[in-house]
């Protein structure tokens, strides 16, 4: 739901800014590793996540460098950047609601595990504005059904919080969001969402139009994932 300091337009545009910065496959791995370990050579990256390859993993920390997550603070070595770190509130309130709400089969995964598992769940196009929607103006009918929000997305408050925050810290500063925002038509943006969401989990809203693709089995945090997902 909307915090008191956005208006809802502005405050979806952030939740949905933060996870498309934070849910691209291993990013959670890599910041974990290097706030465990402080900066880190590429190489050093490579051996603490042994399951990436070498050049995939060059590939993600550029992108993460792009994405304002990591820095080189000297030649060949790589180290979060302030907003990089802020990434761990994040991480804590997603491993939070997903240990509270989706660890029925899955109490023993790695909180990076569970943290990629819940972005993943947020990610698919149109979701944030479609949950949000559903928050503020409740259930609605579209491609003949009608849509309302589940338990489990309910749960989604302090996750939607501490997204926007962080989603706020990483506009530059000009571009921050004032107190004075203007409501939006929700509504018919939810109706739109639904059409452009294919991948909207049924655990966050009820009568999801299309079949979904099962998620992944995921390993325990006693042994390292598959190279193969």
């Amino acid at each position: 739901m909307p915090s008191p300091s956005h208006s809802p337009t502005r405050h979806t545009e952030l939740v949905d800014q933060a996870v498309a910065r934070l849910s691209p496959r291993w990013t959670t791995w890599t910041l974990q590793t290097i706030q465990h370990h402080g900066p880190m050579r590429l190489a050093d990256i490579n051996s603490a996540l042994p399951w990436i390859g070498v050049h995939a993993m060059a590939q993600i920390v550029r992108r993460m460098q792009t994405s304002g997550l990591l820095d080189r603070p000297q030649f060949g070595v790589y180290d979060l950047t302030p907003l990089g770190r802020d990434a761990r509130s994040v991480h804590h309130a997603l491993s939070a609601w997903h240990r509270t709400h989706l660890a029925d089969d899955a109490a023993s995964l790695a909180e990076a595990e569970r943290v990629e598992d819940a972005l993943g769940r947020l990610r698919g196009k149109g979701t944030i504005p479609l949950l949000h929607a559903l928050a503020q103006y409740g259930p609605f009918s579209g491609r003949g059904s009608e849509y309302t929000l589940t338990s489990v997305a309910r749960g989604l408050t302090p996750v939607y919080a501490e997204l926007a925050e962080f989603g706020r810290k990483a506009l530059p500063a000009a571009a921050r969001p004032d107190q004075n925002g203007a409501t939006a038509q929700h509504a018919i943006r939810a109706s739109a969402a639904v059409h452009r969401s294919p991948v909207a989990s049924s655990e966050l809203f009820s009568h999801v139009p299309d079949s979904q693709p099962r998620v992944p089995a995921y390993v325990t945090a006693l042994s390292h994932p598959s190279r193969t997902r």
